[in-house]
């Protein structure tokens, strides 16, 4: 993998609590052109790549599904390409990768968007964390990953104290 030494100190701890089911909650604040997205297929590449036989659902989810979702979606296929996947993943209902018996689940976290039904086993990301609403995250995301005590990834860049990766940034501290 082509990352920067403090990206891949950060795919090393994710990927740690992912296999010892240490269901730590990470917060990762980053500049803005600072990588995260790049970080963010890499270790999903990673992770589907481990849990590829056993299985197992990654949920992501972006503030908006157009155009973040979207660019996320984008991003692991050019990922799984490089890494000669291509002819191994598939897309399904325009919002889900699978890998074998492992899946990356792509959601909207606006507030208007129904994601009921969906568990993160492996790993739950939240993309952009700074802009997802705080109590759809406490709602509907964050349960998703409380059932397999599964590790839980929100990344972003703070603008303020009141945000969610804020929030989650000074309770890590």
């Amino acid at each position: 993998m082509n990352l920067r030494p403090y990206q891949q100190q950060i795919v090393r701890a994710v990927a740690e609590s992912v296999l010892q089911h240490s269901g730590i909650t990470f917060s990762v604040e980053m500049a803005r052109q600072g990588g995260k997205n790049e970080l963010s297929a890499h270790l999903e590449v990673l992770l589907l790549t481990l849990f590829m036989v056993k299985g197992g659902s990654i949920v992501k989810c972006s503030p908006t599904f157009k155009p973040q979702t979207i660019i996320s979606i984008e991003r692991l296929k050019e990922r799984l390409d490089e890494f000669n996947y291509g002819n191994i993943y598939q897309t399904e209902a325009g919002y889900m990768i699978r890998l074998l018996a492992a899946k990356a689940v792509f959601l909207s976290a606006d507030v208007a968007s129904s994601v009921m039904g969906h568990t993160a086993d492996i790993l739950l990301e939240v993309d952009e964390a700074q802009d997802v609403d705080k109590a759809k995250y406490t709602k509907e995301f964050r349960p998703m990953a409380s059932a397999f005590n599964a590790t839980s990834l929100l990344y972003g860049t703070t603008w303020d104290d009141t945000t969610l990766l804020e929030e989650t940034k000074q309770a890590n501290l």
